[in-house]
């Protein structure tokens, strides 16, 4: 048992790397779509559009067992688990709140209501995300069979082209909070997770995994050129909300699960320990140090993927070094509400 956690620690360490890569992509598009640094973010940033979905189905693999009889069950899991995600979120919401409003010098009265709606940070969608799960888990455990599965497969699908029409043939401008922080969006990894977590499913051949996740992934690339070809709208034709994405990270993340001897670190694992905490701190770190390096040395955005390992390296480096040396100073309670532990 003690492999299969140190397996997921790793997985979740690969996954916070690739949340970072992501977020710290955005300088890549802004420069001519024949460019060396254009192409190499839309190939990069497609690559990691499984960070998000593996996070999803560790929770729903993890959670494939769990028991809930009756309504006191449910109540006292429910108090067990929210708390865990919520109030480090308010913590680092309120932390957001005072950065906004003095050094962004935004409205007092906008900041209140990011927190109230979980968009302190862009991140925080992921907190509704889990939060809902959490409270349809009896419902959703129920779709942990082949036929719950392809129905959770078409549900997300779905969702994908609803986004897709609202995004490029409405004039709605919606939220994060609205198109990524819904749970029938993400619902085909978690219900994943859920079979995997209990064996509902069959075992699929490694090598065809590994077709299926190269083929979606060049997909996913194709679809994205095309996308920009038709609307010129960069960051929204690499998102992970596309359906060719979702495919790639559904096979990637069985490939993943099923071969827990595949990647062994150490260092992912340690950083997997933490990757709740740098997942809610890693968006202020890289306020910070993108600042900081574009005073100090401007011309580095004109290499876009060097900027991009950079920013990739020194956020989850110092996310990672402050969440240990925080845990040394505070006491396990007190790290808890910042969601270090």
């Amino acid at each position: 048992m003690s492999e299969r956690i140190e397996h997921f620690d790793i997985l979740r360490g690969l996954a916070i790397i690739g949340v970072v890569a992501i977020h710290s992509s955005g300088s890549g598009l802004q420069f001519s779509e024949q460019s060396i640094n254009f192409n190499f973010t839309v190939l990069w940033r497609n690559m990691f559009n499984f960070a998000v979905p593996i996070f999803i189905a560790i929770s729903g693999f993890f959670l494939a067992k769990k028991s809930i009889k009756n309504s006191l069950e449910y109540i006292a899991f429910q108090r067990k688990q929210i708390p865990r995600v919520y109030i480090p979120l308010l913590v680092w919401s309120s932390v957001w709140f005072a950065f906004s409003v003095i050094v962004y010098k935004s409205s007092f009265i906008n900041e209140l209501f990011k927190i109230a709606t979980f968009q302190s940070s862009d991140t925080f969608y992921f907190i509704a995300l889990i939060i809902q799960y959490y409270l349809l888990l009896p419902i959703l455990q129920k779709l942990a069979t082949t036929k719950g599965l392809i129905f959770s497969i078409f549900l997300s699908i779905s969702m994908t082209w609803v986004i897709f029409y609202l995004r490029y043939y409405t004039e709605i401008n919606l939220p994060l909070i609205f198109y990524a922080g819904n749970f029938p969006t993400w619902l085909m990894f978690f219900v994943l997770g859920l079979c995997l977590g209990s064996n509902a499913i069959k075992r699929i051949s490694n090598k065809y995994l590994i077709i299926f996740i190269v083929l979606f992934y060049l997909i996913s690339c194709v679809e994205s050129y095309v996308l920009i070809s038709l609307f010129s709208q960069s960051g929204d034709s690499v998102s992970a909300v596309k359906s060719s994405s979702f495919i790639y990270s559904f096979f990637l993340i069985i490939f993943l699960f099923n071969n827990p001897s595949l990647i062994k670190s150490k260092l992912l694992k340690h950083l997997g320990d933490v990757s709740f905490g740098v997942y809610l701190t890693h968006m202020l770190a890289m306020a910070i140090i993108a600042r900081l390096v574009l005073h100090i040395v401007p011309s580095i955005k004109e290499i876009s993927y060097v900027y991009q390992f950079f920013l990739i390296g020194s956020i989850t480096i110092s996310c990672f070094v402050g969440i240990i040396v925080v845990n040394k100073i505070i006491s396990t309670k007190q790290a808890r509400l910042l969601g270090f532990k």
